[in-house]
């Protein structure tokens, strides 16, 4: 693949996980693709091959990043109630690592554009989501050996439900509902978490 080496890879799939991020996968043409990588049509057939390819790439880019990022964070040497406010809290800040302010969360919206219908989708998606499941256990687990959390607490459970939060998070604030309005949520549902430790 000789033309893979006249650009920068990663940052060219970087601009192909913006512009799917900000149009979805389906409104995201050819010609969208190859004005954000800045590459050629041969150069793109040559290194990526098709669309769905570059999509797959630029998935598995994002969700090793997002998930190294999520581990980092999580291993720092800081209460986990800040922890758990400041990574839900990432979803409303306006300067987050993302291309536009309401453009949610991109594995959310591939779980939702594609996944239904695309096995190979579906199975990175849910590849991320348990990842990022295990991660947050793991630090519930600290937290309830730490007395940080009630007793009665599991930790599996209680990853998913901060999942479900986190996501109706992302499609809440897509939607246009007041950052004020969705941190209230989120002070709730870590208020209801801690309550009884």
């Amino acid at each position: 693949m000789p033309r893979c080496r006249e650009f920068n890879i990663d940052e060219a799939l970087d601009h192909a996980l913006n512009a799917f991020w900000l149009k979805g996968y389906a409104s995201t043409s050819l010609s969208d693709l190859l004005a954000a990588m800045g590459l050629s049509k041969s150069s793109f057939y040559e290194c990526f091959g098709s669309k769905r390819a570059v999509m797959l790439a630029a998935l598995a880019r994002y969700s090793a990043r997002e998930l190294a990022e999520t581990r980092c964070h999580f291993a720092a040497a800081r209460p986990l109630p800040a922890l758990l406010a400041e990574w839900l809290g990432h979803a409303l800040l306006p300067d987050a690592c993302r291309p536009a302010e309401r453009c949610g969360c991109l594995v959310l919206n591939l779980a939702i554009e594609l996944a239904p219908h695309d096995a190979e989708i579906e199975a990175s998606v849910r590849q991320h989501i348990d990842a990022l499941a295990d991660v947050l256990a793991e630090a519930l687990r600290r937290g309830c050996e730490e007395g940080l959390l009630p007793a009665t607490t599991k930790p599996p459970l209680a990853a998913d439900a901060l999942l479900n939060l986190l996501s109706g998070i992302h499609v809440l604030a897509k939607g246009g509902v007041e950052p004020a309005r969705l941190q209230a949520v989120i002070d709730g549902h870590l208020a209801a978490l801690f309550a009884g430790r």
